[in-house]
């Protein structure tokens, strides 16, 4: 397989169910970054879209926790989570098959399912992307959610070994898009807590959905010095500069899905990125940003 693009973008449901709430100037400029990317997506004619994105324990709950588990079945549920419309995506099973044998080959023990499901995380950026005319994807979800998580060097590594799956297998075009973050705040602190308790302490601990609230802080700070990194191929900087901890702390627990841009800058070797759009909206909880990789 080819990869003839690659992109990094955000993912909050809240970009499509609350959209009328943000600012007009930062919702047109989130929309439209996410409209060039579709066209260009569409231009370069892949046969399917490798998509990595976050499961946020929905599709994955904790009587079985994979750090990185991909979908070989024929199509991909989306459950209609977070206010979207359950919808069926087509799945390139023969490209999935072969990055799953491709990824065992190159040492990454990653988990499967031959019922692929997913979440908002998947379904925000193909309806902000495509509407409703779904593309034939690959679906990749990394635990972003509950610790112990992938560390963001391991994260790296993976982007890197993906690229190596993807181009051994057969022939084909493919784009890839990472999506995740970046700095937001999930659920009350109380429900933050809990979900960094030691894993084999949580389930059936009386977890609560996620409280969200009518609007949420952005650190517009750690969100442009990351896209800075990402950008200018400098993200094994970053990653020298800034731990699991830091980032919690400064970019908050939504934070951590930035393991999905930085494992987009692991397939692309640090490949220089520019911004399509970059918005702090308070209204939908994130730092929100659309990159092509270059």
């Amino acid at each position: 397989m080819k990869i003839v693009g690659s992109y990094a973008c955000s993912h909050a449901g809240l970009l499509i169910t609350r959209g009328d709430a943000a600012p007009t100037a930062q919702r047109e400029a989130v929309y439209a970054a996410f409209a060039t990317m579709g066209r260009a997506i569409r231009d370069a004619a892949p046969d399917a879209i490798v998509l990595v994105a976050t499961d946020h324990g929905r599709i994955y709950p904790l009587t079985h926790v994979a750090q990185f588990t991909i979908g070989v079945s024929a199509t991909a549920e989306g459950i209609g989570d977070a206010g979207l419309p359950p919808c069926t995506v087509p799945l390139h099973q023969p490209f999935a098959q072969a990055i799953l044998g491709g990824m065992i080959a190159e040492g990454v023990d990653l988990g499967f399912s031959e019922q692929a499901r997913i979440d908002h995380s998947f379904v925000t950026p193909l309806m902000l992307a495509f509407g409703d005319d779904f593309p034939t994807i690959v679906p990749i979800a990394v635990n972003c959610n509950v610790p112990p998580l992938p560390t963001f060097a391991r994260s790296y590594e993976v982007g890197q070994k993906l690229r190596n799956a993807i181009e051994a297998g057969p022939s084909g075009r493919v784009v890839v898009v990472g999506t995740g973050g970046l700095s937001h705040w999930v659920g009350t602190p109380e429900q933050q807590d809990f979900r960094r308790r030691p894993a084999g302490t949580r389930l059936g601990a009386g977890a609560t959905a996620a409280t969200i609230d009518e609007v949420g802080p952005v650190n517009d700070a750690f969100d442009r010095e990351f896209l800075n990194a990402i950008c200018s191929g400098k993200t094994n900087g970053f990653l020298r500069e800034w731990d699991d901890e830091r980032v919690y702390i400064d970019a908050g627990n939504g934070a951590m899905e930035i393991r999905n841009w930085i494992l987009m800058a692991g397939l692309t070797n640090d490949a220089s990125a520019r911004v399509l759009a970059y918005e702090a909206v308070r209204e939908w909880l994130t730092g929100t940003a659309v990159v092509e990789f270059t």
